[in-house]
């Protein structure tokens, strides 16, 4: 019985119900007039206090000083598979692009993408009744 319910769950995982971001996951992208260092911190700090939940979800941060780019994912619980992502790329000292992604199911959807760019744009984080 048991081997017949996990392969039952493992088929299930493997027809369409995989948890994380894919090719049709929601996703904007911008410009915004910060450096690069900001849209990090901004990104970072948002994701830590909005989209962590009770500790569930890991947050990881990659910053690359020479090309001046990163990200900032959220990451799920079981698996490592990313449900929120920021990537960011300085244009120049003053201005950079900005590309945020989420999972589109459950509360990894257009709301909280709204509050990741929110955040990015005010420089304090803005959290919904999403989480």
């Amino acid at each position: 019985m048991k081997v017949w319910i996990c392969g039952l769950l493992a088929a299930g995982l493997l027809s369409g119900c995989a948890i994380g971001i894919q090719g049709n996951s929601p996703t904007i992208s911008y410009t915004v007039p910060r450096d690069y260092l900001t849209v990090y911190h901004r990104a970072e700090d948002q994701a830590q206090k909005c989209l962590r939940g009770q500790n569930a979800y890991n947050v990881r941060g990659k910053l690359d000083r020479a090309s001046r780019s990163g990200s900032v994912d959220v990451l799920a619980p079981l698996g490592d598979s990313t449900v929120a992502r920021t990537q960011f790329q300085a244009l120049d000292a003053g201005h950079t692009r900005v590309i945020q992604t989420v999972w589109g199911r459950s509360i990894w959807d257009a709301k909280a993408l709204r509050a990741m760019r929110e955040s990015v744009f005010m420089d304090t984080s803005v959290c919904t009744a999403y989480l």
